[in-house]
């Protein structure tokens, strides 16, 4: 009964490092931004959520997430909160810019978090 609890906390360490890793480089980036045309951002945002999941290995190098059905889910879900998080910043104005944009660079920076940890934490 105490791996639930055990298992909550480690989805939400899971996918709080994806989100505020989003969040971080969307607010680094928001001032240089001026062109939000074309896919230049798209690839910036990949790489970086790339490179951040491999940091995050040399921090946590063990899988956080104890079963392959949560690693999965959080394939899943962690980009989906990420882009929504990153749309509900432009409906607050703390971004400027198109929220389907914001959507897609959250999502995308947190799938390769997360597909860089799923690959590299399970072997």
């Amino acid at each position: 009964m105490e791996e639930v609890p055990i298992l909550i906390l480690q989805l939400l360490l899971e996918l709080g490092a994806q989100i505020l890793g989003n969040l971080g480089v969307e607010f680094a980036t928001t001032k240089v931004r001026e062109d939000h045309k074309g896919c230049g951002w798209l690839v910036l945002f990949i790489l970086s959520g790339a490179i951040f999941g491999g940091i995050s290995l040399a921090i946590f190098p063990r899988v956080l997430l104890a079963t392959l059905a949560l690693r999965v889910a959080n394939l899943i879900l962690a980009p989906l909160l990420a882009g929504g998080c990153s749309v509900l910043m432009v409906r607050f104005g703390a971004f400027s810019g198109s929220a389907a944009s914001h959507f897609w660079r959250g999502f995308w920076f947190a799938m390769a978090f997360g597909l860089v940890r799923f690959i590299w934490t399970g072997r």
